[in-house]
C-alpha cells in the first residue's frame, strides 16, 4: 500500500510540476523535500512534501492523500504547527476538491492548488481561477507596455542587467510574473529568445540594436495614454520652485525640448504614469479643466511609469520617439528624430 501512495504522490506532482509551468510560463524544479525529518512524527508522515523557488519564493507543496479527512480547520491547524518549522510559502495540493472546502480554504487565506485545475497563492499575489490555465502569448499588433519597456530597456542600456524575470521584477516596479510574460511576448514576436536559466528563464537578444528596433517599429505605440489640462494649485519641482510631495518628470512637448532644439511649449507638461495620475484625479495639484487657454500646465498620462526604463527620474527618448515620429507639426516630428541622434546604435 505504501508503495502505492508513494506512485500517486509522484504522479500528482508531475501533475503539479506540469501545472505551475503552464500557468507561470517559468520553469519549475519541483523536488521532495530534504528537511522532512526535522518535522514532529504526526506530521511528517500525514504528507508527502516538494519544494520549488516560485517567482523567486521558496514554497513547500504539501500533498494532502486522496481521502484525507481532514477539515480546513484542522488543515488550518497542521499549515500552523508547518509554520513551526520553515518560513517558505506552505501551499496544500489536493488530487480534487469540493466547492465548500474551497470557499472554506480561500475564507481562511490557505494557499492551495489543485493541478490542471484550481490555483490560489495570495501570497505570490494569484487569485483563483477555475479551470485557469494560461496561454503562450503569440505575436500580436502590438507589444503590452511591459515587453516594451523592457525591450526599451534593452536597447538604451543593454549590459546593466541579468536578463531574469525576478533581477528586472525590482528594477522595473512590475511582477517577476508579468515580466516573465513580456519575455514570452518578446520571444513570440521573434524579438528576442527565452532560455531555461536554472529554475528561472533567461531572456536572450541576438540582433544588433537597430535590427531588434527596425524589427519591432511596426510593434511600438505612443506610451500616452490620454493628455489632460489643469489649473494649479503649485506647479510641480523643477518649473516654479514649488514642493511637493514628489517630484514628476518633464513630458511631451517640455520633454522634448530639453533633449531637441524645438522650443518649450507655453506652458509645462509633465508625464505620470498609472498610479500618479490617481493623484491628479483626487485634485491634489489642481482643478481639471477643458480650455488649454486656462491651463497652467499639462499632463501626459502614460502607460508606464515615464522613469521606468532608465530609472533616472527622465522620460526615455525611446518613448518620446514614438508619441513624436509621426506628429502632424513638422518641427515637433523634426525634433523628435533629432531626439535619436544620441542613441549610438540609431541609423534613422
Amino acid at each position: 500500500m505504501l508503495d502505492s501512495n508513494n506512485a500517486k504522490s509522484k504522479d500528482l506532482s508531475n501533475r503539479l510540476r506540469n501545472y505551475l509551468q503552464a500557468v507561470l510560463h517559468i520553469r519549475t524544479d519541483l523536488e521532495p523535500w530534504k528537511s522532512k525529518d526535522k518535522l514532529p512524527m504526526f506530521l511528517a508522515k500525514a504528507f508527502n512534501f516538494y519544494e520549488a523557488d516560485l517567482l523567486s519564493t521558496p514554497c513547500l507543496f504539501v500533498v494532502v492523500p486522496k481521502g484525507s479527512e481532514l477539515t480546513p480547520s484542522e488543515l488550518e491547524k497542521r499549515h500552523a504547527n508547518l509554520r513551526k518549522y520553515i518560513d517558505d510559502v506552505i501551499v496544500f495540493v489536493f488530487e480534487a476538491m469540493s466547492s465548500h472546502v474551497r470557499a472554506r480554504l480561500i475564507e481562511k487565506a490557505l494557499p492551495f492548488v489543485v493541478p490542471d485545475n484550481q490555483l490560489y497563492i495570495p501570497a505570490l499575489g494569484m487569485d483563483l481561477r477555475e479551470y485557469f490555465r494560461s496561454k503562450m502569448p503569440t505575436s500580436s499588433e502590438s507589444l503590452s507596455p511591459a515587453a516594451q519597456v523592457v525591450l526599451f530597456r534593452h536597447l538604451l542600456i543593454p549590459n546593466q542587467d541579468t536578463w531574469t524575470p525576478s533581477n528586472l521584477a525590482k528594477k522595473l516596479r512590475y511582477s517577476a510574473m508579468t515580466v516573465g510574460r513580456a519575455f514570452d511576448e518578446l520571444s513570440a514576436n521573434k524579438l528576442a529568445s527565452v532560455e531555461p536559466l536554472g529554475r528561472s528563464k533567461l531572456l536572450v537578444f541576438s540582433l544588433p540594436p537597430d535590427e531588434i528596433f527596425e524589427t519591432a517599429r511596426p510593434l511600438l505605440r505612443s506610451p500616452v495614454k490620454s493628455i489632460h489640462f489643469f489649473r494649479p494649485k503649485d506647479m510641480p519641482v523643477g518649473y516654479y520652485g514649488t514642493t511637493l510631495p514628489q517630484t514628476f518628470a518633464a513630458g511631451g512637448e517640455s520633454a522634448l525640448a530639453e533633449r531637441s532644439m524645438l522650443n518649450p511649449p507655453s506652458r509645462p507638461h509633465f508625464a505620470v504614469g498609472p498610479k500618479d495620475w490617481k493623484s491628479f484625479q483626487a485634485g491634489e495639484f489642481g482643478e481639471e479643466v477643458d480650455d488649454f487657454e486656462e491651463a497652467g500646465y499639462g499632463v501626459d498620462v502614460w502607460r508606464y511609469d515615464p522613469d521606468i526604463v532608465t530609472g533616472n527620474n527622465q522620460a526615455d527618448p525611446l518613448s518620446l520617439f514614438m508619441q513624436f515620429q509621426a506628429h502632424e507639426d513638422e518641427r515637433v516630428a523634426e525634433a523628435a528624430a533629432q531626439l535619436m541622434e544620441n542613441v549610438r546604435w540609431y541609423r534613422g
